[in-house]
């Protein structure tokens, strides 16, 4: 995972899905509402690009404080990749995720595999 584009979107979250008062919530108020979830450290590390890999549990407990879907933290720039095309797609790269850089390569070469086998059954 882009290590810089979570945190960039973990800013943004944190910027903009303010409380009732119109007021950002601090981190110890994230902290607080995660109960436990992450540690102030953890998250700061999350928050400067300094952290990569954050588990699904940590993703989940951030999107339902925010009130997002975890695939926000995901989601690919269209000028980057193209947009993800079906739910089923979304949940491949939310899953996909959680896995070391190596495994997440794996899971490249078998769409890519995948991919080419469709192609040489449609010339």
């Amino acid at each position: 995972m882009d290590t810089n584009n979570f945190a960039l979107r973990l800013k943004r979250v944190f910027r903009e899905k303010t409380k009732p008062d119109g007021k950002p919530y601090s981190q110890a108020e994230v902290l607080e509402g995660l109960h436990g979830v992450v540690t102030r450290v953890y998250l700061w590390k999350l928050r400067n690009g300094r952290a990569s890999n954050p588990s699904m549990q940590v993703v989940n407990g951030l999107a339902d404080f925010f009130g997002v879907d975890p695939g926000y933290f995901f989601e690919i720039d269209e000028s980057q990749a193209g947009s993800l095309q079906s739910n089923l797609a979304r949940e491949i790269g939310i899953r996909a995720v959680a896995l070391k850089p190596q495994e997440q390569q794996i899971v490249l070469y078998v769409i890519e595999a995948i991919r080419k086998a469709q192609k040489k059954e449609n010339e």
